[in-house]
């Protein structure tokens, strides 16, 4: 290789480090607003300083660019970035699991784009991936194809954008959360400035207005104010993240998704590092009859196993028809494939042990009112035993829920879970992934004669639960799913184990992991 073999990220990306300042920027124009231009001796230092610490890493930021080379041979990704600290990566072209192509606004309005390619292991994310951070929009589609294992062009169409799958997302209540990060945000603003919150105006100004209310109204109407914000957030962030959706097969090989409005992003995934899907249905959503769709697959890592997680995800929040009807699709099953799907309920044991859960969490709550209900006076007793007439039927009903969610079985080569009461989860495996079983028993679980299995995978978050499965049914679903992987323990471990798992299992693979 020679010297002309190496290339440079692209100049303009001198103007995206200039971003660094709108943070600064932006809160002077907000402190200037808020308090009528009129600014103490401690947020002009506190200003300043922001505003310095943002041009250094501009200019460091410009210099790092400046000394970043990268080149693609036959065989690997080569990348050398520092000036001061030089770093030197390579990825082999044959660990390459996934190419993303994404652009936030400053991207987008400069023509270029990033370009993340990830090995998939189970690594820090700066081991994982490399990244190339300012190539051009026609360069970035060049090199995803080049390194993407199928350069033909998307020919089916699995899913396309439906508006009115809108109506799903307020359900997620993640606006609601970004409202609270917001005002959080806010607050802290306003103390790293020195200002008084009472001190500015239109908050001193709401507050006067709800003191003036009766205590019902002054408590329902900030609560629907942050619940319409929160709705009115999630709305907005659906069709900036999912505008221009589209999920296409490329042959037989590979799928590639394409979304965003603002900050667009594209990812390929190949089908053989594939394995399997995960159905989440946030309570909210669930009750709406919708759910969300993860991929499980090698090369997203770990924290991209969450179903909030926008890397991972195949679907918005969408009808769980749909749902279904794109989880085959990804899987390459037949149409119809899941609503076939039966799962073998846990005994009655797994009900019992989520309502002590459930009444124990009501005690750890409600023993600190009743302590000092005694102790100082008798209306922190009246607020406990009212409470618990609300939060014991609660938390039975969750119990109750949580229980009816378990289940596991087979379905065709994949093995089926699913748990969970706030956010019920079906994840669906490819038999053909699990590299590892992990059998764990409790104390409480020993008397109650379950155990939780754990599907070791290379991929997602490694390992995925069949929660308080009788012992013995839980060994024989082992056996069927995985023919082999451990025989002769299975044959040798009595139905009804006293003791405990861990020390009748000294062989059983655990925890192993594989890029």
């Amino acid at each position: 290789m020679t010297a002309a073999d190496w290339q440079r990220l692209d100049p303009r990306m001198l103007a995206i480090s200039l971003t660094w300042l709108v943070p600064p920027l932006c809160s002077t124009l907000l402190t200037l607003s808020i308090t009528g231009g009129d600014l103490d001796l401690a947020a002009v230092i506190t200003l300043g300083s922001i505003g310095l610490t943002f041009l250094i890493i501009a200019v460091a930021f410009g210099l790092r660019l400046l000394t970043t080379r990268f080149r693609i041979t036959d065989d690997q990704v080569e990348l050398r970035t520092g000036a001061l600290f030089r770093q030197y990566r390579t990825v082999p072209r044959d660990r390459i699991r996934s190419v993303d192509v994404t652009a936030n606004p400053f991207h987008r309005a400069l023509g270029l784009r990033v370009v993340r390619i990830s090995t998939g292991e189970h690594v820090a994310a700066d081991r994982r991936q490399l990244t190339l951070d300012g190539v051009s929009r026609d360069h970035a589609e060049r090199l995803r194809r080049r390194l993407a294992p199928d350069g033909t062009a998307p020919d089916t169409a699995l899913a396309v954008l439906r508006w009115r799958w809108l109506r799903y997302a307020p359900l997620t209540l993640w606006g609601v959360a970004g409202v609270g990060f917001v005002v959080g945000g806010f607050a802290r603003l306003l103390d790293s400035l020195k200002i008084n919150p009472a001190e500015v105006g239109f908050l001193r100004a709401a507050w006067s207005g709800l003191t003036g209310l009766p205590l019902w109204v002054a408590i329902t109407v900030p609560v629907l104010g942050v619940v319409l914000l929160g709705a009115l957030t999630s709305l907005v962030t659906f069709v900036e993240t999912w505008w221009d959706y589209r999920l296409e097969a490329v042959g037989d090989g590979a799928l590639q998704l394409r979304r965003g409005l603002f900050s667009t992003r594209s990812v390929w995934l190949e089908r053989r590092r594939l394995r399997g899907v995960q159905i989440a249905e946030p309570l909210l959503l669930r009750l709406a009859r919708g759910a969300q769709l993860n991929a499980i697959a090698t090369g997203l890592g770990k924290s991209d196993d969450r179903s909030t997680s926008t890397k991972s995800a195949l679907l918005p929040p969408a009808s769980r028809l749909e749902a279904d009807r794109v989880a085959t699709a990804v899987l390459g099953e037949k149409p119809g494939f899941l609503a076939g799907l039966e799962l073998a309920r846990p005994p009655r044991a797994a009900l019992r042990r989520r309502v002590t859960w459930g009444l124990a969490a009501v005690a750890l709550f409600e023993a600190p009112l009743v302590i000092l209900g005694v102790l100082l006076t008798e209306v922190l007793l009246h607020i406990a035993w009212i409470s618990s007439l609300v939060l014991v039927p609660l938390a039975l009903a969750a119990a109750v829920d949580a229980y009816r969610n378990l289940g596991s079985g087979l379905l065709g080569r994949y093995l089926v879970t699913r748990y969970g009461t706030y956010a019920r989860r079906t994840v669906l495996l490819d038999r053909s992934g699990i590299i590892a079983w992990s059998v764990n028993q409790s104390a409480s679980q020993r008397r109650a004669g379950v155990a939780t299995l754990v599907a070791m995978v290379a991929a997602g978050r490694g390992g995925y639960k069949i929660r308080d499965v009788a012992l013995a049914d839980g060994l024989a679903l082992v056996r069927e799913a995985t023919p082999g992987m451990f025989e002769e323990f299975l044959e040798s471990t009595p139905d009804n184990c006293s003791e405990p798992i861990e020390k009748s299992v000294p062989a059983l693979p655990v925890q192993r992991q594989t890029p």
